[in-house]
């Protein structure tokens, strides 16, 4: 296995074709929300024991904790199925609307934005069309991929 500088730069590239194909932003700041909005509610009960739980957080915190795992869930379909972005991303609004009465004011406010803003960069997140390749152009050359794509 090749290790080095070179090996970074050789998967640059691969995972910069990965992100730009699908909704990268919106499915992290959905993950994001999720995982504060898990934090919270969980943050005193893993220092007391999980047998408590739903007595300890009660039923606020057990909404918190199951809409944080919904977003985080939401947040990681936009990037396993980004053909289903529609659904995630209404969905991602929905819940972190939801999550304003339902937990902690939506996380202190931040898990709500960050779960609204996901949710709208999932849904409007459009594919790049596929630009055909000039005839002038060498061969294996791609379109998008120059310094100025960058």
């Amino acid at each position: 296995m090749a290790t080095g500088p070179h090996h970074a730069k050789e998967r640059r590239p691969a995972w910069r074709v990965w992100r730009r194909s699908r909704p990268f932003w919106g499915g992290l700041l959905l993950l994001l929300a999720g995982l504060e909005l898990v934090a919270i509610p969980l943050s005193g009960v893993l220092a007391h024991g999980a047998i408590k739980l739903a007595i300890y957080i009660g039923i606020g915190g057990v909404f918190g904790v199951l809409i944080g795992v919904m977003l985080i869930a939401a947040g990681i379909m936009l990037w396993v199925n980004p053909a289903h972005r529609v659904f995630y991303g209404i969905a991602g609004i929905v819940l972190g609307i939801a999550s304003f009465p339902a937990s902690n004011l939506g996380g202190f406010f931040l898990a709500m934005l960050l779960a609204i803003i996901g949710g709208a960069l999932g849904f409007a997140w459009a594919p790049a069309e596929a630009r055909p390749v000039p005839a002038d152009a060498a061969p294996g050359a791609e379109i998008g991929t120059g310094p100025a794509a960058r």
